[in-house]
């Protein structure tokens, strides 16, 4: 098993000079805990990647040579799908776990996540309505996530409709090493086909297509607390 953290962004809704993963939550920054996360439930530091962008020697610097690292030069005018397959290169022959740096989750979470046998398959959150209303942003910041016959069949939709939403994306997926390879390939040739689309794609609508081109989409059920920051209110959101 490897990892990838995806730490290249600007954090620019927090007016931030450091990438967001700096942020610090009860004394630990998000990307000490995701590192934490990671190694607790057995990855070694060699096999965890961090996907660089924003002031990458920042990083580096805090973490060391142990880990490995993948700078996406092109972070200013791409997405962080453009930062994961950069940093896709680099991996053949092993399951993947892909985490947003932004985000606080248990432990167990991965490990669940880590334990399924399907292809492609990411956390969900079906009890997000508590902590979104806490937030006031269950109006504004409601996306859709549709499952049927225990695959998700849509998500990441912005919707009002709370009704339609079955649960809440959280940000951490995994794919097998068994798929992977197919999975690189159909991305390389959609940015050939049409760079301007794929440079820029964000995580959710390239998993909805990956759903269109009838590759199923699992999910593991996420337990315990745990919060995003993209913007002030989560900043000051208590778990």
């Amino acid at each position: 098993m490897k990892a990838i953290i995806l730490c290249a962004g600007l954090g620019s809704r927090l007016n931030s000079s450091k990438p967001k993963g700096f942020i610090v939550i009860n004394k630990k920054s998000l990307l000490e805990r995701c590192v934490n996360n990671l190694i607790s439930v057995g990855l070694k530091k060699k096999n965890i990647y961090f996907a660089t962008g924003f002031k990458k020697n920042l990083v580096e610097k805090k973490f060391g040579k142990k880990f490995n690292y993948s700078f996406n030069k092109y972070y200013k005018v791409t997405n962080m799908v453009y930062t994961l397959f950069n940093t896709l290169k680099n991996i053949n022959d092993s399951d993947v776990i892909i985490t947003y740096s932004d985000i606080i989750y248990d432990k167990e979470n991965l490990k669940r996540l880590m334990s399924k046998r399907e292809n492609i398959s990411t956390l969900v959150d079906f009890k997000w309505k508590k902590i979104w209303i806490k937030k006031n942003k269950l109006l504004s910041d409601s996306e859709s996530l549709k499952i049927k016959k225990n695959k998700i069949i849509e998500l990441g939709k912005s919707t009002k409709d709370i009704k339609k939403i079955d649960g809440r994306y959280v940000g951490v997926i995994k794919i097998s090493k068994d798929i992977l390879p197919k999975i690189k390939d159909l991305y390389w040739k959609s940015m050939t086909k049409n760079s301007k689309k794929f440079k820029k794609i964000d995580m959710t609508n390239f998993l909805n297509f990956l759903i269109k081109k009838k590759y199923d989409i699992n999910y593991a059920k996420l337990t315990g607390n745990w919060n995003e920051y993209d913007d002030f209110v989560d900043l000051n959101f208590k778990i």
